[in-house]
């Protein structure tokens, strides 16, 4: 329960911040972003949930972009392997990608 929580409340704080940085920065990417994770199918917590069991890490950083059409939410996690980024597929909530250390561009 206490990790359900704990998700919910890191979702919450990184869609506000996506939001507010859109509202303040006015920039077309970061209302792409809100706009692409309104409209997922897999929503942050499900992806933060699949990354923390992927890597047995707990999530502490995510984000969303788009490649080549597909929108795709990026979490980073840190535990025992150290700092390690899931790419998650934001419509099937499949993992298609992942490395070690901080996301790359």
């Amino acid at each position: 329960m206490k990790t359900q929580l704990a998700m919910m409340a890191l979702a919450g704080v990184l869609v506000t911040g996506a939001m507010a940085g859109t509202a303040f920065a006015g920039s077309n990417d970061e209302a792409n972003e809100a706009t692409a994770l309104q409209n997922a199918k897999v929503t942050l917590p499900q992806a933060i949930a699949t990354a923390e069991q992927q890597t047995g890490g707990k999530a502490f950083d995510a984000g969303v972009d788009s490649k080549n059409g597909q929108t795709r939410i990026a979490v980073e996690t840190n535990g025992a392997k150290g700092v390690q980024t899931i790419i998650v597929d934001a419509q099937s909530g499949q993992v298609v990608g992942t490395h070690a250390g901080g996301e790359t561009d």
